[in-house]
């Protein structure tokens, strides 16, 4: 009895200290799906998805975008956050998944240490129209280890003959944060004006099989994967998670990935970012470069090969675009100031 009763106590310090640690991390929820503006019009897709991080008995904050043309938060403020959940619910053209500078405050967040929930049926649509391929340099090469993509594979929208069906069964690969979990999906998105549930077949890419069909047929490449480096996680979707109608399977999805970006397999941060100190991308670079630090940078300044001065910018902020188009080909020297001191890196002009 006494073993009874200790073991039990025992389970219920577990739970407890489980609980604390599960619900430590500070989100973020950015909202680019215009579903409750004027701009976009379409189906608002935040009501899932804070219910999903209720039921888990996360705290959030929320910061929603209203016009395409605008920015989510820089990496700065994204820098006071453990995870970011990026949602652009059926939004899918125009720029409106992301803002003009949205791709490399990402990067830069993730390139010192944030983890991302890329939640987003038609981003690579929106911004890569043209593409099936990625290599490195980027960005979705590079932070979420996206190589090949062939897009709109699934399709899914009641009443459309081309269209898969008019729901799916998709389940957690193999290995994966979701394995073992079934999800039944609808589509959200069908109205008079709007035009279904569209998904990706991530065809190659760099990290770990996440979600793939299993009905009406068994897809070849999985529509979400999970990513990790030495310096970040990552999670991308091309099936919202607003569209899994089984909202238990919805809950306990959102728990997990929240629950892996924060603290990995082992249930615990060990990410190193101490190396990444100046991130430049393109480098080398054509005309518009794009420089940033996680903390503010108060000056940055180029300088040729020959030691002479170039470019100067006084700041206050933590990125910055500068147009070297004017500058002759060659090797220049960054340098950036900061309160902690000088940070030095080379930049190639082509």
């Amino acid at each position: 009895m006494k073993n009874f009763v200790r073991l039990f106590f025992l389970m219920i310090a577990s739970v407890l200290l489980l609980s604390t640690n599960l619900n430590a991390q500070t989100i973020l929820c950015v909202d680019r799906d215009f579903g409750d503006t004027t701009t976009g019009g379409y189906t608002d897709t935040w009501p899932m998805i804070h219910r999903a991080l209720d039921a888990a008995g996360y705290t959030y904050e929320y910061w929603e975008v209203l016009e395409y043309e605008d920015n989510g938060p820089d990496a700065e403020y994204m820098g006071n956050y453990d995870v970011v959940i990026w949602f652009a619910g059926e939004a899918w053209a125009d720029h409106a998944t992301m803002g003009p500078d949205d791709e490399f405050n990402l990067l830069l967040y993730m390139s010192f240490g944030g983890k991302v929930f890329l939640n987003t049926q038609d981003w690579l649509w929106d911004w890569y129209p043209s593409y099936g391929t990625f290599s490195e340099g980027e960005f979705p090469y590079d932070q979420f280890g996206i190589v090949e993509v062939v897009q709109d594979i699934y399709h899914i929208e009641p009443g459309d003959p081309s269209s898969i069906a008019d729901s799916a069964q998709f389940y957690g690969s193999p290995g994966s944060l979701a394995e073992g979990l079934v999800f039944p999906v609808v589509d959200i998105f069908t109205t008079d004006s709007d035009d279904g549930l569209y998904g990706d077949s991530i065809a190659q890419h760099l990290g770990q099989n996440l979600m793939s069909i299993q009905q009406p047929y068994n897809s070849s490449g999985p529509a979400a994967i999970q990513y990790e480096t030495a310096a970040f996680r990552s999670v991308f979707t091309t099936i919202d998670i607003a569209a899994i109608s089984d909202t238990v399977m919805r809950n306990i999805f959102m728990h997990r990935i929240v629950d892996w970006l924060a603290y990995g397999p082992t249930g615990v941060s060990d990410l190193k970012t101490e190396d990444v100190e100046l991130v430049i991308r393109p480098n080398p670079v054509t005309s518009i470069v794009n420089i940033g630090m996680i903390q503010q940078m108060e000056e940055v300044s180029i300088y040729s090969s020959q030691g002479q001065l170039v470019r100067h910018e006084a700041i206050e902020k933590s990125s910055i675009k500068m147009d070297l188009s004017d500058l002759k080909p060659g090797i220049y020297i960054l340098k950036v100031k900061t309160h902690k001191g000088i940070v030095t890196s080379k930049l190639l002009k082509q």
